[in-house]
């Protein structure tokens, strides 16, 4: 009975550190996403929906935003990049996910400040 008690003890405690280690990742990742966000100027009262979670690859975290004022066709996609620890910005234009450089960028509403182009 002792051992059976301390394997689930074990078990608990690997559980427990897995997930305060996870939490604090997203913590760090959605603090620089959103710190991210305030630089690139998506005013908050013009989001309508955005969503978080984990993506796989790169391994971390990602943002996605949809904009009031622009369909669902159209979403600002902000993902962290936990190895590298930067945010990296892309958009869904009409069925296409093109980069900060790319010129369809000239489309959207809200554009990257010129500081956040060619990093």
């Amino acid at each position: 009975m002792k051992k059976v008690v301390k394997i689930l003890g074990i078990i608990v405690t690997i559980f427990l550190v897995f997930l305060g280690v996870y939490l604090y990742k997203k913590n760090v990742a959605e603090n620089a996403i959103d710190a991210y966000v305030a630089e690139y100027r998506i005013p908050q009262s013009a989001i309508r929906d955005e969503s978080f979670g984990y993506a796989y690859a790169p391994p971390g975290f990602v943002k996605i935003i949809y904009t009031k004022s622009e369909g669902d066709d159209i979403r600002y996609i902000f993902q962290y990049n936990s190895k590298e620890k930067s945010v990296d910005y892309s958009a869904y234009i009409k069925g296409t996910e093109v980069g900060i450089d790319d010129p369809r960028t000239k489309e959207l509403k809200y554009q990257p400040p010129a500081s956040m182009q060619n990093q």
